[in-house]
């Protein structure tokens, strides 16, 4: 019987393999899949109080269209009001009315589109604060500006500076295709007066306009591109005039703009301001988590309305992996491995936006811990120190079908392998 045994297992060198009962019994391929019900439970949040609000926003929105008025405020805080009048001596003496004063502000993003852009300067009071509203203002705008001027102009002159006014500008080219434009503007004691009592604080609201409704993005002073001033101030030093100096930065900026944001709804809205996100929750079966290899998965959105904004206008829709699902406080994975993805989408557009989220899905199969739910939310290409993309930078904003739709609710498409069946089934 032994040799029986010992002859049957014995191979045959020569001879075709021949192995019925291990050898797999189907082909290696590819399964592709829409998911329609693999994500429920998804929410907007954000409204009326957003991620970023404008008190503390990176850059400054102003614009004139007919769907949004936005005008920055800007604060100047404190400067000297006595300087000393000799060196190595303690008396000091009032600084006095100055010669000219220069504002200082950054455009760092515009609608290329509209000529003429022009910028008007307003004084306002100095209580505006991040509880200041559009409505609040409206008597401090429904007066003449204290100036006003033509960036298109400036920038026809040769080597950009008007010499009658003092006005000049710079290009910088570092973030092409973008440009950043740095405006310097030259005030008389007049439009700007110097005000020993108020320690030289004054504030500022600039509204835009061009040939057509336009926008355009100023820097704040939390990207570090914010507006500032400086007073050429005069000393009275025992009858003689000594000039003076000082310059300070922006202490307080935001923009107030009407009419308000409108209210979330059943869709999920993603952008406008204060911007708003999306989170999906993802029920991935787990056929596909344990006992496949996903090729590739992308994530479909189809808009409810058509993505609102200024017109020919564009922004990004990322999706992001959250390091821990707490609904609207969900803060974002910050792994190397789980980098977001995006989708373009242009402003008036009603295509279907599909995001690749091929290494989220790939990184739930090979850790378990990781919470299986997205985050949707708006960037917006910017230049500024350190990124490019930033969030709450403009009112454009789209709004997705969500799972309470559900002939366009957001989908899944997976493409992947099937597990290796080996044997007889």
């Amino acid at each position: 019987m032994g040799a029986l045994v010992a002859l049957a297992c014995t191979e045959k060198l020569t001879a075709p393999g021949q192995c019925p009962n291990f050898c797999p019994t189907t082909t290696i391929g590819l399964t592709d899949l829409i998911l329609p019900s693999g994500i429920g439970r998804d929410s907007s949040y954000g409204r009326p109080i957003g991620y970023i609000s404008p008190p503390n926003n990176s850059v400054l929105l102003a614009t004139s269209l007919p769907s949004v008025d936005s005008r920055p405020i800007i604060l100047f805080g404190l400067v000297a009001t006595r300087a000393l009048i000799a060196s190595g001596d303690t008396t000091t003496g009032p600084l006095l009315a100055p010669d000219s004063v220069q504002v200082q502000v950054q455009i760092v993003r515009r609608d290329t589109s509209a000529h003429n852009l022009k910028l008007s300067f307003y004084r306002l009071p100095l209580t505006i604060d991040s509880t200041t509203g559009f409505a609040e203002l409206s008597d401090s705008f429904n007066v003449a500006p204290i100036r006003s001027i033509n960036v298109d102009s400036l920038l026809a002159l040769p080597g950009q500076i008007d010499s009658a006014t003092g006005d000049r500008v710079t290009i910088d080219s570092t973030f092409l295709p973008l440009l950043r434009f740095v405006l310097v503007f030259r005030f008389d004691s007049l439009q700007i007066p110097w005000s020993p009592d108020d320690s030289g604080k004054v504030a500022l609201g600039i509204r835009i306009t061009a040939d057509k409704p336009t926008s355009a993005v100023l820097g704040a002073l939390e990207s570090g591109a914010g507006a500032g001033i400086v007073w050429y101030n005069r000393l009275d030093s025992a009858g003689t005039i000594i000039d003076r100096r000082q310059s300070a930065a922006a202490a307080f900026d935001a923009f107030v703009f009407d009419p308000p944001p409108p209210p979330l709804d059943s869709n999920l809205t993603v952008g406008g301001v204060p911007p708003a996100r999306s989170l999906l929750r993802v029920d991935l079966p787990r056929a596909i988590r344990d006992s496949t290899q996903i090729v590739r998965a992308t994530l479909i959105l189809v808009p409810a309305m058509a993505a609102q904004g200024v017109p020919g206008d564009s922004f990004f829709v990322a999706v992001h992996q959250v390091a821990a699902d707490f609904g609207a406080k969900s803060p974002l994975s910050t792994s190397a491995s789980l980098h977001p993805d995006s989708a373009t989408v242009f402003v008036g557009a009603l295509d279907t936006v599909t995001v690749e989220v091929t290494n989220f899905l790939r990184a739930w199969q090979s850790d378990t811990t990781i919470p299986r739910t997205l985050l949707l939310r708006q960037l917006i290409e910017v230049p500024k120190a350190g990124s490019r993309l930033q969030e709450g930078a403009t009112f454009s904003e789209i709004r997705f079908y969500s799972s309470r739709a559900p002939a366009y609710r957001p989908a899944l498409h997976l493409t992947y392998i099937p597990r290796y069946q080996f044997g007889t089934p």
